[in-house]
């Protein structure tokens, strides 16, 4: 399976006049602008996308949607409880292996669970990056074996593949 993982786009802050919980938080026009970029220079690799899923959180729900648009994806974005904040990687590990027919998958979330997941789910156990806000892993992944190899880490920051 290939497997992308994906922390959602920047948001706003935690409190402003109309929204008072994180829950709430929702991306920032400057977040749209740049998860759609990271996209579009990743298009070629979301040509054969399958399944988005996110957490239920506005915020990552809005980036499922920046990408659904970006790569033309023609089913629905799902959102799955594994994605939760305070989810851990078994879980993941398990919604994964529920979904096997699907070739190539997305998952939007947030740190530091997607820094988790790569370390849990691949063979990359110490990050050489810092997952930022709309940056992109992808790993080759075994949901039988629940392993995976790590390929690459794309920065929204410098558009470029730290390996």
């Amino acid at each position: 399976m290939k497997l992308f993982l994906i922390r959602h786009a920047e948001a706003i802050d935690y409190e402003t006049e109309s929204v008072r919980n994180d829950e709430h938080r929702y991306i920032t026009p400057k977040g749209r602008k740049v998860s759609s970029a990271v996209f579009r220079a990743l298009k070629d690799y979301f040509v054969d996308l399958d399944k988005i899923f996110t957490s239920p959180l506005i915020r990552a729900v809005q980036t499922a949607e920046v990408l659904a648009i970006s790569s033309k994806y023609k089913h629905d974005v799902e959102i799955v409880n594994e994605l939760l904040i305070n989810s851990s990687t078994s879980r993941v590990s398990q919604l994964l292996k529920r979904n096997t027919v699907f070739n190539t998958v997305a998952l939007i979330g947030h740190e530091p669970m997607m820094s988790s997941l790569v370390t849990g789910l691949s063979d990359r156990k110490n990050l050489n990056f810092q997952f930022k806000k709309s940056g992109v892993c992808f790993i080759d992944y075994d949901p039988e074996k629940e392993a995976g190899v790590f390929n690459w880490y794309f920065s929204p920051k410098t558009s470029e593949f730290i390996k």
